[in-house]
Parts: C-alpha cells; sequence; structure tokens
C-alpha cells in the first residue's frame, strides 16, 4: 500500500459504522456551539436534524466499499443533510499529509430536510415581528427560505440575519433556467457567485458561470440590486446555497491486529 492510499483509508469513510461514528463527533461540536454561531433554538433545530439524518443512516444497508478512490461522505446544507457516494481523484501529499484532493460526488443515497416554519412561526421563534421576516425574505436575507404557493417557508435551522453581507455562492439545480427580465444572463448560468468589494461596501461582484458551455461572466451590483438578485434566485426555488467549509470530525480507528 502506498502512502496515497494509506492516508486516503486512514481519512475517508467506508462503511455505515464509519459514517455513524463521525456523525456522533459532528452532533457533539454541533451541540457544543463553541463560537456561539447559532442561537440556541436553532442549535436546537440543527442536532434535531442531525438526529434524524442518523436515524436515515441507521435505517439503510450500505455495503463496505473497497474498490479504491471510492468513499461516503454527507454534508450539512443548512436545510437538509445528505450522504453521497464520492469517487476522489488526483490525490497530492506533502508532509506525510493529503494537501489535496479533488473529488465528485457519483450519487446523492440519502436525503433528509429539516422542519419548515411558515413567517408567524419563524418570527415567534425569533422574537420579532412577521413584517420584519417579510422584509428579510424580499431582501434576499433568508437564502434558505422557499417559496409556498403565494407565502414563504422557511428552514427551522436556519438563524435570522447577521449584519453585513457574507459571500455566498447559488448552483443552479437540474440544468434549470432561471428567468429575470432584470437579471437576463441568470437564464445561462450554473453558478453565481456573490462577493462585496473589498474597498466599497456597497459595491458588489456578481461572477456567473456556465461549466458546461465555459461561459462566464461578471456584473457590479449597488446594495439594492444585489439584494433584489438574491430574492429573484431564492424565489425562482431552482437554485441552491453551495455549502460552506464545515467541521469535518475525524474518526479513530483501530488500527491493531
Amino acid at each position: 500500500m502506498d502512502i496515497k492510499e494509506g492516508l486516503f483509508r486512514e481519512n475517508y469513510l467506508f462503511t455505515r459504522e464509519d459514517i455513524l461514528k463521525s456523525l456522533e463527533l459532528f452532533i457533539e461540536h454541533e451541540r457544543l456551539n463553541e463560537e456561539s454561531v447559532y442561537s440556541s433554538e436553532v442549535v436546537k433545530n440543527r442536532i434535531k436534524l442531525c438526529e434524524k439524518f442518523v436515524a436515515a443512516i441507521r435505517k439503510c444497508k450500505l455495503p463496505i466499499l473497497t474498490e479504491l478512490w471510492w468513499y461516503y461522505e454527507y454534508q450539512f446544507l443548512e436545510n437538509s443533510m445528505e450522504l453521497n457516494l464520492c469517487q476522489a481523484d488526483e490525490i497530492e501529499v506533502e508532509n506525510d499529509e493529503i494537501s489535496s484532493m479533488t473529488s465528485s460526488v457519483e450519487h446523492t443515497l440519502i436525503t433528509v430536510e429539516c422542519d419548515y416554519l411558515t413567517v408567524e412561526q419563524y418570527a415567534a421563534m425569533h422574537n420579532v415581528e412577521s413584517v420584519t421576516i417579510r422584509q428579510w425574505i424580499r431582501r434576499g436575507k433568508l437564502r434558505h427560505a422557499k417559496k409556498n404557493g403565494r407565502d414563504w417557508l422557511i428552514p427551522d435551522t436556519e438563524d435570522k440575519p447577521r449584519r453585513g453581507f457574507s459571500s455566498v455562492q447559488y448552483i443552479v439545480e437540474n440544468e434549470a433556467k432561471i428567468e429575470s427580465d432584470e437579471f437576463p444572463l441568470l437564464a445561462v448560468s450554473e453558478s453565481i457567485f456573490i462577493v462585496q468589494d473589498k474597498n466599497n461596501k456597497n459595491k458588489f461582484i456578481c461572477y456567473l458561470n456556465n461549466y458546461k458551455t465555459k461561459f462566464n461572466s461578471n456584473i457590479e451590483l449597488t446594495r439594492s440590486e444585489v439584494e433584489r438578485l438574491e430574492h429573484t434566485i431564492i424565489e425562482s426555488g431552482k437554485a441552491r446555497v453551495e455549502a460552506n467549509i464545515q467541521y469535518v470530525p475525524y474518526i479513530i480507528r483501530d488500527t491493531e491486529g
């Protein structure tokens, strides 16, 4: 076994037991909420989603992955959790550690969603007025909200917006097209990445990409324009927020015997 294979076997998930051990550590990390990232109510709901995901994993039959470079991976997507079957490629090793690795999700095996709240329920959870929640939605501040007829539903795992702007990437799903008179290039984009200018807090750059057609462009936006852009994307229901880099728990394997 060469060093790449050895490190790969040490650091990734190949069995249902691996996944469950890792999730146990992940839930403990969520429970600690060491950096006070989330409100206590949202922490409780995030843990509830994790526990639903664990229950789904326990119910299913998952084979031990023995084929080299194949592994299991789970993601917390704020409003859901997914178990994916992945294949690794182009592994680089430096100082006896994996320094970089590209991989692809070949199949999503399990998806478990959080509970959704009405505007009024979400307002009550955060002790604010319903009109404030609707203002946040109009301004694109609740990025995981979804349209339900003429009204909205909001994940119980989504916290109220923080001050300032956080960069975000939206991924358009299933080759859908987001139609917009104000932002027509959304219709040809697979990826929409929005960042705030470092030197001008009222200026934003939106990067639009389509990896299949190799189209890429960018547009400058004002604060009000970026709010309308995000509302358009969210209201379409055709894009998801790309998962953020998050805590990835290691599991300790018994290497004796």
